[in-house]
């Protein structure tokens, strides 16, 4: 007695899974059947939506609000010194006014700092040029002598650092029996 064989069908499932082998039966292909019209209703319900999306476009004015709008801004003066011409609110306006404010703040606070800078200053004029010049003189001579001081410190710190360096070389040459032929050399 032969065995009958069962038939194989392919199931097509969504989100993009692989097929699967499986025995139908008769409402087995039935349901696959109604599963693939779904499957491709969804899919062109899919692609119309998409393609909604992309053909949306922007909600246009009625001419006659354009043209109100047109001749409002037109006949503003540019001169005064109102909100931009395009603003639909104060907002800019009083951002701009807060800008001008910390402007002027800052210019005033600068210029207090630049006169108490300048409170003791003299400007030599010739009735006291001598004594300029004699200020001018010392400021010399006490630079100059900063310049040196820091000069020597600058040349003692390198001759440190150079006796530092010979004795850390010293120091890596010497093996053992040479350190210990040193120790007893300096307590003897």
């Amino acid at each position: 007695m032969s065995v009958p064989q069962a038939k194989t069908k392919t199931k097509v499932r969504a989100k993009g899974k692989v097929p699967a082998q499986t025995k139908a039966s008769d409402s087995d292909v039935q349901s696959a059947s109604e599963a693939e019209s779904d499957y491709d209703e969804l899919a062109r319900t899919h692609r119309q939506e998409l393609k909604a999306k992309r053909s949306k476009k922007p909600k246009l004015a009625e001419p006659a609000e354009f043209a109100d709008a047109l001749t409002s801004i037109l006949a503003q003066d540019p001169r005064t010194p109102q909100a931009p011409i395009m603003a639909k609110n104060q907002v800019r306006a009083q951002q701009i006014k807060e800008e001008k404010l910390n402007y002027r703040a800052r210019k005033a606070l600068v210029e207090e700092r630049r006169l108490l800078m300048s409170k003791d200053r003299v400007v030599p004029t010739l009735e006291n040029f001598d004594h300029e010049r004699r200020l001018r003189k010392t400021a010399t001579r006490g630079v100059i002598k900063l310049f040196n001081v820091v000069r020597a410190q600058q040349t003692e710190l390198d001759q440190i650092n150079e006796t530092q360096n010979l004795q850390a070389e010293k120091v890596a040459e010497m093996s053992k029996s040479k350190f210990l032929d040193l120790l007893k050399a300096k307590t003897s």
